[in-house]
């Protein structure tokens, strides 16, 4: 039986979320960080990404304009976290 937990308490825009639109289409919260980082605390890059709900941001969502906390971004890469229920979404600032 797959495991189906309410992700949305996790992103709340009360805490760290900001709500966001993809291709001017309301898609659902997201957390935004303009950088990453290793396991080991070194910065990785200097990309934005964005943590999101993997069923609100589809493989579909690649090369499409995100709109988040008022900036635009393009959506370069999306990438599975854990068991896939998150992605993480690489961006470039518009």
């Amino acid at each position: 039986m797959p495991f189906t937990e309410d992700l949305s308490v996790f992103f709340s825009t009360d805490d760290f979320a900001v709500s966001a639109t993809l291709n001017a289409v309301a898609s659902g919260n997201v957390i935004v960080d303009a950088t990453y980082l290793l396991a080991l605390g070194v910065v990785a890059g200097t990309n934005p990404v964005a943590l999101a709900i993997a069923t609100e941001y589809p493989e579909s969502a690649l090369g499409k304009t995100l709109l988040a906390g008022g900036v635009s971004y393009t959506v370069r890469d999306r990438q599975p976290q854990d068991d896939g229920a998150v992605v993480l979404l690489q961006l470039e600032k518009v």
